[in-house]
C-alpha cells in the first residue's frame, strides 16, 4: 500500500458498555437478501459503532483522541461457525490513522444509531494505544482461521506510516481466547517503515483427528515492499521470497470503482491456496500467478539460493483488478473485480482465461471494493462466501456521506462442500475451507 497510508491519513482525517464477556461476539444468523436467493447481507454500517466496557474508557477516548467517531475502515470478516452455536464474525480496522480504539473485533447483535455494535476481541485492554505496548494489538490488517479451531492474526505493528512495533503474528485458541502463541518478525524479512504486512495464508500440514496442529506453514504478503514472507510454525523461523511478479504494474495502478478514479500502486495482497499452490496477485494488476507451495516451503531456495525464481508462474489475466481472494473445497477461485464490479470465480483445472470465468448476478451497489473474502462451511454443511465491502473509492474522492450504507458484510451461499474420504465428518476441519 505505497499510497494507501498517506492517502487515507490525509483523506480519513479529514472527514453500550461490554467488556471480555460480551466480546465473544455470537451473532444473529445472516438474513437473505431481496435481491438472490443464494445472497445474504447480515450487516451494515454507515460509521462503525465501537463500544466500551464504560462511559468512563469511552470519554477517555475521545479526550486522547483514541476515539474520533468517523475514523475506522473495515478490511477484513472473518466467520466462525462451531456446533450447537451461531456464527461469530471477526473483523478487523486497522490504524490507517488514529483515532481508532482497538482494531480486532467482534459483531454483537445490539444496534447502535449507525450499524451493529462491534465489541473488541478478545478484550479492549488487549489492545495497545497506538503502538505504546508491542506486547498488545497494534493494527490487525487480516486473519485466518484454520481447521484447529485456532485464529492467525497478522498484526502490521503500523500506525500510519510509521512501524510503532515489529509486525506480529498472534495465535489464539478459539475455545477459551487465549493468546497461545506469539512471532515477531525481524528485520531480515521485513524492513521497517517501508514495508506493510498484510495477508496471512495458513495452512496446516498436521490437522485433527491425526495431527496436534504444530505443523504449520504461514504465507504473508508485504504489500508495499513486494515480498512474501514464509512462516514455520514448528520451526518458528521465517524467511523471505521476492519476485517481478509481486510488484504492481504501473498500466493498472489507478483503479476505478464505480466511476470514481483513485491510484494506489499497491503490490502483492490478494493471495488465496488449494493446498498445492499459492495463488496470488498484486492490487496494480489484472494478471493472477502462482507457485507450488512445496517451492515456498523449502527455505534453502531463499535463504541459500536463488530464490526459485523459475517456479514462480503467470496463469492469465481478468478483466480488471481485484483485491480479496478465496478458495472453496472444490477448487474454485473467487474474486471481485472493480471495473466492471463482478463477482467472479475460476476453477483450477482450466486455463485461466475470461471464457472459463463464472460470474455472479449481484447487485454492483452492495459490491463496492471488496477488501475482505473467505469461504467457510456452516453447520449445514454448505460453503458460504463472505465478504466485506468497504466504498474505498469514496474515502479516495472525500464522497463518503455518513448518512449513507458504506460498509456491508455479504454472504453467498455456494453449495455442498466437498468432503475429505479420509476424514471425521464431525471434525471442524471438514467445515472450514480459510483464506485471506
Amino acid at each position: 500500500m505505497t499510497i494507501l497510508m498517506p492517502l487515507i491519513l490525509a483523506l480519513l482525517l479529514l472527514f453500550n458498555n461490554i467488556d471480555s464477556g460480551l466480546s465473544q461476539g455470537y451473532g444473529r444468523k445472516p438474513r437473505p437478501s431481496r435481491q438472490d436467493k443464494n445472497l445474504q447481507v447480515p450487516y451494515v454500517w454507515n460509521i462503525l459503532e465501537y463500544s466500551f466496557p464504560s462511559d468512563s474508557d469511552r470519554r477517555a477516548a475521545i479526550a486522547n483522541d483514541n476515539y474520533v467517531q468517523n475514523n475506522g475502515l473495515p478490511i477484513d470478516v472473518q466467520p466462525h461457525y462451531l456446533k450447537n452455536k451461531p456464527v461469530r464474525t471477526f473483523v478487523t480496522i486497522p490504524r490507517f490513522q488514529t483515532g481508532i480504539p482497538y482494531t480486532l473485533a467482534t459483531i454483537s447483535d445490539k444496534m447502535g444509531p449507525n450499524g451493529p455494535i462491534i465489541n473488541p476481541y478478545p478484550s479492549y485492554r488487549a489492545h495497545n494505544v497506538n503502538g505504546d505496548d508491542c506486547d498488545q494489538i497494534t493494527s490487525a490488517f487480516r486473519v485466518a482461521i484454520t481447521e484447529c479451531n485456532q485464529m492467525w492474526v497478522m498484526d502490521s505493528g503500523s500506525v500510519g506510516l510509521e512501524t510503532r512495533c515489529a509486525p506480529q503474528l498472534l495465535l489464539f485458541d478459539l475455545n477459551t481466547d487465549q493468546l497461545i502463541h506469539r512471532y515477531r518478525f525481524n528485520t531480515t524479512v521485513y524492513t521497517p517503515s517501508a514495508s506493510l504486512l498484510v495477508t496471512p495464508i495458513v495452512v496446516v500440514k498436521d490437522p485433527p483427528p491425526r495431527g496436534n496442529c504444530q505443523r504449520a506453514m504461514v504465507y504473508v504478503a508485504d504489500v508495499n515492499y513486494h515480498g512474501l514472507i514464509i512462516y514455520d510454525h514448528m520451526a518458528n523461523s521465517s524467511w523471505r521470497s521476492e519476485h517481478k511478479y509481486m510488484y504492481p504494474d504501473p498500466d493498472y495502478g489507478t483503479h476505478t470503482v464505480a466511476g470514481e478514479s483513485f491510484t494506489l500502486m499497491d503490490g502483492i495482497i490478494g493471495m488465496t491456496t488449494d493446498k498445492r499452490n499459492l495463488f496470488f496477485h498484486p492490487m496494480a494488476s489484472i494478471t493472477e500467478f502462482s507457485v507450488p507451495l512445496h517451492v515456498l516451503d523449502n527455505s534453502s531456495h531463499f535463504l541459500h539460493g536463488t530464490g526459485a525464481l523459475e517456479s514462480f508462474m503467470p496463469l492469465g489475466k481478468r478483466a480488471s483488478e481485484c483485491v480479496a481472494t478465496a478458495t472453496d473445497s472444490w477448487d474454485n477461485v473467487y474474486c471481485v473485480t472493480m471495473n466492471p464490479i463482478e463477482l467472479i470465480s475460476w476453477n483450477v483445472s482450466t486455463r485461466y482465461h475470461n471464457k472459463n470465468f463464472k460470474k455472479f448476478p449481484i447487485d454492483q451497489d452492495i459490491l463496492e471494493f471488496v477488501s475482505g473474502m473467505k469461504v467457510v462451511t456452516n453447520n449445514e454443511g454448505k460453503e458460504e462466501l463472505w465478504m466485506i465491502s468497504n466504498r474505498f473509492q469514496k474515502v479516495a474522492a472525500e464522497t463518503q456521506k455518513t448518512n449513507e450504507v458504506n460498509f456491508r458484510i455479504l454472504v453467498y451461499t455456494l453449495g455442498t462442500a466437498r468432503m475429505n474420504p479420509n476424514s471425521n465428518p464431525n471434525d471442524l476441519h471438514t467445515r472450514l475451507v480459510f483464506s485471506n
